[in-house]
C-alpha cells in the first residue's frame, strides 16, 4: 500500500528567473531533476490550499504606489516574461482570513480585489501547477523585493511566521511556494527612480504603461529581447554572469539548512545589494515562505540543489521540506 502524508504542511522553494520557461532543459538538467522531485512532492502532498510568495517586476505595481506586503483576494497573472497567464482560484473566504489575522498581528499590509501578478508569482506556479494556475486553492502574498525601502529581513521573517501561525489555525493541509533568488543582477531591466536611464523610463515604473510612451507591451517586448539576448552566450558555456556571489549564496543556504531562520535578521538591504545584487533580494520571498512553514509544522528544511555555474544567469538553488509519511493502517 502508498504512504500516506501525514504532514499538515509542505514548502518548495525554486527559482522564477523567465530563463527556465525560455530555455531547453538539457542545459540545466540536474536542476530540472530537483525541481521536478519537488513538483512531484506538491502533487503527492495534495494540499488544501497553496500560499505562494512572490513579487513584482514593474509589471503591475509601480511606484505611484508601492506596498511593501500585500494579499490578493481575486487575483490573474499577466502574460510577461517567463510568466504564465490565467485566473487564480483564490478562496477569498481564507484570504480574507489571513488579511485579518495579519492586521490583528499588528502588519499594516494593503489587500486587492483586482490584483495582477507576473512571472514573479506565476513562473513557479506555473510548474507547480501543470500550466493552469486555477488548478488548485491559492493565496498571493506580495512581498516588496523590488524598489527602496524594503521589508527588512526580520520583519519578513516575521511575516511568513504570521502566516504560518494562521495556516495552523486553519486544519487545512497547506504548501507554501517561495519563488525568486538568489544572487543575480537586475538593475539593467528594473531601475530605481533615481536610476532609471530616462524620462520615458522613469514615467513607466511610477505610472505604468499609458502614462507615457512605453505601454505594457513594450515593457515586457524589451524584457524578452533583453533575455533573447543573453541566451546563446549563456547557454553555449562561453560567457558567465560576474554577479552571481557563490559565497553569499552558500552561507544564504547553510542558514536556511540549518533551520535557524532569525541568523538572517542581521542581513541589511545594503549589504544584500552590495553582495547579491538587486536580484539577490527576492531570499525574501524564500525565508517568508520557510518562516510560514516552520510555524505551520514543518521541523527541517533540506536544499536539494545550488548551482553558480549556471546558464540563467541566477544562483540557482532549489529547497525544500521533507514529508513526514505514514504507512495506512
Amino acid at each position: 500500500m502508498r504512504p500516506q502524508n501525514s504532514s499538515k504542511t509542505y514548502v518548495a522553494c525554486v527559482p522564477h528567473v523567465p530563463f527556465t520557461s525560455m530555455q531547453e532543459r538539457e542545459h540545466s538538467a540536474d536542476m530540472w531533476a530537483a525541481y521536478d522531485q519537488r513538483i512531484a512532492d506538491l502533487d503527492a502532498f495534495d494540499p488544501d490550499l497553496v500560499i505562494v510568495f512572490g513579487g513584482d517586476h514593474y509589471s503591475h505595481i509601480h511606484l505611484k504606489n508601492a506596498p511593501t506586503f500585500m494579499i490578493g483576494h481575486i487575483a490573474e497573472a499577466g502574460d510577461d516574461c517567463g510568466g504564465t497567464p490565467g485566473k487564480l482560484d483564490v478562496p477569498m473566504d481564507l484570504s480574507r482570513a489571513l488579511a485579518d489575522y495579519l492586521i490583528e498581528d499588528g502588519f499594516d499590509l494593503a489587500i486587492s480585489y483586482a490584483m495582477k501578478i507576473d512571472h514573479g508569482f506565476s513562473n513557479a506556479m506555473g510548474f507547480f501547477l501543470h500550466g493552469d494556475l486555477a488548478s488548485r486553492p491559492v493565496i498571493p502574498v506580495f512581498v516588496n523585493t523590488m524598489t527602496t525601502p524594503r521589508p527588512t529581513m526580520k520583519r519578513t521573517r516575521q511575516l511568513g511566521e504570521a502566516v504560518g501561525k494562521w495556516a495552523a489555525t486553519t486544519g487545512k493541509k497547506i504548501a507554501f511556494i517561495g519563488s525568486g533568488g538568489l544572487s543575480h543582477q537586475t538593475d539593467f531591466f528594473f531601475p530605481q527612480y533615481d536610476t532609471a536611464a530616462d524620462e520615458a523610463t522613469r514615467t513607466y515604473i511610477v505610472h505604468g504603461g499609458g502614462a507615457g510612451p512605453i505601454s505594457e507591451k513594450d515593457w515586457h517586448d524589451a524584457i524578452i529581447d533583453g533575455m533573447n539576448d543573453l541566451i546563446p552566450g549563456l547557454t553555449s558555456g562561453d560567457w558567465r554572469p560576474d554577479w552571481i556571489n557563490p559565497e553569499f549564496d552558500r552561507q544564504f543556504l547553510e542558514i536556511v539548512a540549518s533551520g535557524d531562520l532569525a541568523r538572517l535578521d542581521g542581513w541589511s538591504d545594503a549589504y544584500i545589494l552590495d553582495h547579491a545584487g538587486y536580484g539577490g533580494s527576492e531570499i525574501r520571498l524564500w525565508v517568508a515562505a520557510l518562516a510560514a512553514a516552520q510555524q505551520a509544522g514543518a521541523d527541517s528544511f533540506e536544499v536539494d540543489y545550488y548551482s553558480d555555474d549556471t546558464s540563467m544567469a541566477v544562483g540557482v538553488g532549489v529547497a525544500h521540506s521533507p514529508l513526514r509519511q505514514t504507512e495506512p493502517a
